[in-house]
Protein backbone atom coordinates (compact mmCIF):
# COMPACT_ATOMS: atom_id res chain seq x y z
CA UNK A 1 0.00 0.00 0.00
CA UNK A 2 1.01 3.37 -0.99
CA UNK A 3 1.82 5.68 2.26
CA UNK A 4 0.56 9.12 2.72
CA UNK A 5 2.57 12.16 1.18
CA UNK A 6 4.52 13.91 3.93
CA UNK A 7 5.47 17.73 3.43
CA UNK A 8 3.79 18.10 0.10
CA UNK A 9 3.67 21.46 -1.12
CA UNK A 10 1.10 20.97 -3.92
CA UNK A 11 -2.14 18.77 -3.61
CA UNK A 12 -1.12 16.62 -6.46
CA UNK A 13 1.75 13.79 -6.62
CA UNK A 14 4.52 14.69 -9.46
CA UNK A 15 4.10 12.02 -12.72
CA UNK A 16 6.99 9.24 -10.90
CA UNK A 17 4.76 8.86 -7.64
CA UNK A 18 1.54 9.29 -9.85
CA UNK A 19 2.65 6.71 -12.26
CA UNK A 20 3.29 4.75 -9.14
CA UNK A 21 -0.36 5.00 -7.97
CA UNK A 22 -1.41 4.26 -11.19
CA UNK A 23 -0.11 1.08 -11.20
CA UNK A 24 -0.76 0.53 -7.57
CA UNK A 25 -4.62 0.92 -8.18
CA UNK A 26 -4.36 -1.46 -11.47
CA UNK A 27 -2.26 -4.06 -9.19
CA UNK A 28 -4.92 -3.78 -6.49
CA UNK A 29 -8.14 -4.22 -8.96
CA UNK A 30 -5.90 -7.03 -10.75
CA UNK A 31 -5.56 -8.92 -7.06
CA UNK A 32 -9.60 -8.90 -6.57
CA UNK A 33 -11.14 -12.43 -7.52
CA UNK A 34 -13.12 -10.59 -10.47
CA UNK A 35 -10.25 -9.66 -12.09
CA UNK A 36 -9.63 -6.01 -14.36
CA UNK A 37 -11.10 -7.75 -17.59
CA UNK A 38 -10.64 -4.26 -19.09
CA UNK A 39 -6.62 -3.60 -17.52
CA UNK A 40 -5.77 -3.05 -21.30
CA UNK A 41 -8.45 -0.20 -22.15
CA UNK A 42 -7.98 1.26 -18.48
CA UNK A 43 -4.34 2.12 -19.40
CA UNK A 44 -5.16 3.18 -22.97
CA UNK A 45 -8.01 5.42 -21.38
CA UNK A 46 -6.25 7.01 -18.69
CA UNK A 47 -2.93 7.56 -20.20
CA UNK A 48 -4.96 8.94 -23.01
CA UNK A 49 -6.57 11.36 -21.30
CA UNK A 50 -3.72 12.40 -19.39
CA UNK A 51 -1.74 13.26 -23.03
CA UNK A 52 -4.92 15.12 -24.46
CA UNK A 53 -4.98 16.91 -21.31
CA UNK A 54 -1.14 17.97 -21.09
CA UNK A 55 -1.29 19.67 -25.00
CA UNK A 56 -4.81 20.78 -24.48
CA UNK A 57 -3.49 22.67 -20.88
CA UNK A 58 0.18 23.92 -23.07
CA UNK A 59 -2.16 26.42 -25.06
CA UNK A 60 -4.24 27.72 -22.02
CA UNK A 61 -2.52 30.71 -20.52
CA UNK A 62 -2.20 30.18 -16.95
CA UNK A 63 -2.46 26.48 -16.86
CA UNK A 64 0.11 23.72 -15.93
CA UNK A 65 0.68 21.20 -18.57
CA UNK A 66 2.40 18.90 -16.20
CA UNK A 67 -0.37 19.27 -13.58
CA UNK A 68 -2.75 18.32 -16.30
CA UNK A 69 -1.30 15.42 -17.47
CA UNK A 70 -1.46 14.18 -13.45
CA UNK A 71 -4.59 14.89 -12.96
CA UNK A 72 -5.82 13.37 -16.01
CA UNK A 73 -3.81 9.92 -15.09
CA UNK A 74 -4.94 9.51 -12.57
CA UNK A 75 -9.02 10.86 -12.37
CA UNK A 76 -10.28 6.89 -12.76
CA UNK A 77 -8.00 5.77 -10.04
CA UNK A 78 -10.92 4.99 -8.05
CA UNK A 79 -11.65 2.10 -10.57
CA UNK A 80 -9.31 0.37 -8.56
CA UNK A 81 -12.54 -1.52 -7.79
CA UNK A 82 -15.28 -2.79 -9.69
CA UNK A 83 -18.58 -0.43 -8.49
CA UNK A 84 -21.05 -2.96 -9.77
CA UNK A 85 -19.38 -5.71 -7.87
CA UNK A 86 -18.47 -3.80 -4.93
CA UNK A 87 -21.56 -1.46 -4.70
CA UNK A 88 -19.49 1.55 -4.52
CA UNK A 89 -19.20 4.08 -6.77
CA UNK A 90 -15.83 4.49 -7.99
CA UNK A 91 -15.81 8.74 -7.81
CA UNK A 92 -15.96 7.93 -4.08
CA UNK A 93 -13.41 5.24 -3.59
CA UNK A 94 -10.66 7.65 -5.82
CA UNK A 95 -12.06 11.06 -3.89
CA UNK A 96 -11.58 9.43 -0.18
CA UNK A 97 -7.91 7.45 -1.41
CA UNK A 98 -6.59 10.84 -3.18
CA UNK A 99 -8.02 12.97 0.31
CA UNK A 100 -6.16 10.11 2.40
CA UNK A 101 -2.91 10.85 0.95
CA UNK A 102 -3.57 14.54 0.86
CA UNK A 103 -4.01 15.01 -2.98
CA UNK A 104 -6.90 16.97 -3.14
CA UNK A 105 -6.66 18.38 -6.45
CA UNK A 106 -6.64 14.82 -7.72
CA UNK A 107 -9.36 14.36 -5.57
CA UNK A 108 -11.64 16.49 -6.58
CA UNK A 109 -10.99 15.59 -10.34
CA UNK A 110 -11.87 11.61 -9.50
CA UNK A 111 -15.40 13.31 -9.24
CA UNK A 112 -15.91 16.62 -10.78
CA UNK A 113 -14.93 14.31 -14.66
CA UNK A 114 -18.24 12.06 -13.96
CA UNK A 115 -20.39 15.78 -12.77
CA UNK A 116 -18.93 18.73 -14.57
CA UNK A 117 -22.04 20.32 -13.37
CA UNK A 118 -22.16 19.96 -9.41
CA UNK A 119 -25.75 21.14 -9.65
CA UNK A 120 -27.20 18.03 -11.85
CA UNK A 121 -30.47 16.69 -11.83
CA UNK A 122 -31.17 13.01 -10.63
CA UNK A 123 -32.25 11.84 -13.73
CA UNK A 124 -29.33 13.13 -15.56
CA UNK A 125 -27.63 9.56 -14.39
CA UNK A 126 -28.70 6.14 -13.63
CA UNK A 127 -26.48 5.97 -10.31
CA UNK A 128 -27.84 4.55 -7.61
CA UNK A 129 -29.48 7.47 -5.23
CA UNK A 130 -27.12 6.80 -2.55
CA UNK A 131 -24.11 7.34 -4.81
CA UNK A 132 -25.84 10.68 -6.25
CA UNK A 133 -27.04 12.14 -2.74
CA UNK A 134 -22.83 11.16 -1.36
CA UNK A 135 -21.78 13.66 -4.93
CA UNK A 136 -24.30 16.04 -4.43
CA UNK A 137 -22.69 16.73 -0.75
CA UNK A 138 -19.25 16.58 -1.26
CA UNK A 139 -19.36 18.70 -4.74
CA UNK A 140 -21.57 21.49 -2.83
CA UNK A 141 -18.27 22.24 -1.38
CA UNK A 142 -15.97 22.06 -3.83
CA UNK A 143 -14.86 24.90 -6.40
CA UNK A 144 -14.20 23.77 -10.05
CA UNK A 145 -11.48 25.28 -11.48
CA UNK A 146 -10.25 24.76 -15.21
CA UNK A 147 -8.62 21.39 -14.53
CA UNK A 148 -12.06 19.65 -13.35
CA UNK A 149 -13.17 21.01 -16.51
CA UNK A 150 -10.50 20.25 -19.18
CA UNK A 151 -10.56 16.30 -17.73
CA UNK A 152 -14.22 16.24 -18.16
CA UNK A 153 -13.77 16.98 -21.28
CA UNK A 154 -10.25 15.14 -22.07
CA UNK A 155 -12.55 12.25 -20.93
CA UNK A 156 -14.94 12.50 -23.86
CA UNK A 157 -12.41 11.50 -26.06
CA UNK A 158 -11.87 8.04 -25.77
CA UNK A 159 -14.12 5.05 -26.39
CA UNK A 160 -12.60 1.74 -26.52
CA UNK A 161 -9.27 1.87 -27.84
CA UNK A 162 -9.63 4.72 -29.59
CA UNK A 163 -9.50 8.61 -29.67
CA UNK A 164 -12.80 9.72 -31.19
CA UNK A 165 -14.69 12.42 -31.32
CA UNK A 166 -17.42 13.44 -28.57
CA UNK A 167 -20.32 12.30 -30.58
CA UNK A 168 -18.70 9.24 -31.25
CA UNK A 169 -17.68 8.41 -27.18
CA UNK A 170 -21.29 9.70 -26.25
CA UNK A 171 -22.63 7.12 -28.69
CA UNK A 172 -20.64 4.63 -27.04
CA UNK A 173 -21.66 5.67 -23.44
CA UNK A 174 -25.84 5.53 -24.85
CA UNK A 175 -25.11 1.76 -26.25
CA UNK A 176 -23.02 0.56 -22.92
CA UNK A 177 -25.15 2.05 -20.33
CA UNK A 178 -28.80 2.20 -22.43
CA UNK A 179 -29.30 5.68 -21.31
CA UNK A 180 -32.32 7.52 -22.39
CA UNK A 181 -32.75 10.07 -24.82
CA UNK A 182 -32.89 12.95 -22.43
CA UNK A 183 -29.78 11.61 -20.82
CA UNK A 184 -27.96 11.42 -24.06
CA UNK A 185 -29.03 15.40 -25.02
CA UNK A 186 -27.80 16.38 -21.59
CA UNK A 187 -24.32 14.61 -21.75
CA UNK A 188 -23.82 15.64 -25.78
CA UNK A 189 -24.64 19.17 -24.79
CA UNK A 190 -22.61 19.08 -21.60
CA UNK A 191 -19.91 18.09 -23.22
CA UNK A 192 -19.80 20.43 -26.21
CA UNK A 193 -20.09 23.06 -23.94
CA UNK A 194 -16.85 22.29 -22.62
CA UNK A 195 -15.28 21.99 -25.76
CA UNK A 196 -16.27 25.50 -27.26
CA UNK A 197 -14.78 26.89 -23.39
CA UNK A 198 -11.51 25.01 -24.60
CA UNK A 199 -11.84 26.28 -28.09
CA UNK A 200 -12.21 29.69 -27.15
CA UNK A 201 -9.71 29.39 -24.22
CA UNK A 202 -6.64 27.79 -26.79
CA UNK A 203 -7.92 30.09 -30.07
CA UNK A 204 -7.96 27.02 -32.02
CA UNK A 205 -10.34 23.70 -32.59
CA UNK A 206 -9.38 21.59 -29.76
CA UNK A 207 -9.70 18.71 -31.99
CA UNK A 208 -6.94 19.77 -34.09
CA UNK A 209 -4.51 19.93 -31.24
CA UNK A 210 -5.51 16.55 -30.73
CA UNK A 211 -5.88 15.59 -34.40
CA UNK A 212 -9.82 14.31 -33.94
CA UNK A 213 -11.45 13.74 -36.83
CA UNK A 214 -14.82 14.39 -37.00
Amino acid sequence: MTEPAKNIEKYYPDREEAYKLWEEGIQHRLSKEYGFPFEHEYRFHTQGVAKAAEKIALYVTGMDSEKAFILGLLHDYGKRIGEKIEGRFHGQEGYERMCELGYYDVAKVCLTHTFPDKNFSDDEFSYPKEWKVWSKQILSNLEYDDYDYLIALCDKFFEGMSMVSIEKRIAGIVKRYNLKETQRMLLYKQSNKLKEYFDKKTGCDIYKILGIEE
